[in-house]
């Protein structure tokens, strides 16, 4: 039976459609390691399309989420994403923030705690 779709199988939307029909390459550029959170509330997302209002709802103030994650989480390709958010960020929806610095992240204390609780579990 060819005519019946294949289980589990989602229809992509394409991404002109997520972008207003905008081919260039949006002014912001994104890795996969930037942190997006959301610059609007949820009042103003009505009117948006569904899929930008999905990842406006993921990524709330203060924590918000990679890009990387936003993509997983929204079963998409990882450049795709970066093309959609950096088009959000340009029309000012939402916020990033670059990657922490090493030095940030390597707080050997704190992670030392974290074993060691983990170890209490």
């Amino acid at each position: 039976m060819p005519d019946e779709p294949l289980r589990g199988s989602r229809r992509r939307t394409r991404l002109y459609a997520l972008t207003d029909g905008r081919t260039a390459a949006p002014h912001t550029v994104l890795t996969m390691d930037t942190t997006i959170t959301a610059a609007v509330g949820e009042d103003a997302r009505d009117g948006l399309p569904s899929e930008w209002q999905a990842v406006l709802a993921m990524c709330p103030a203060p924590s918000g989420r990679a890009v990387a994650e936003v993509a997983a989480r929204m079963g998409m390709r990882l450049t795709p994403m970066a093309l959609l958010l950096g088009e959000l960020a340009d029309r000012g929806l939402i916020d990033h923030r670059p990657p922490l610095e090493g030095a940030e992240t390597t707080n050997v204390h704190l992670l030392m705690r974290i074993r060691d609780n983990l170890d209490r579990i």
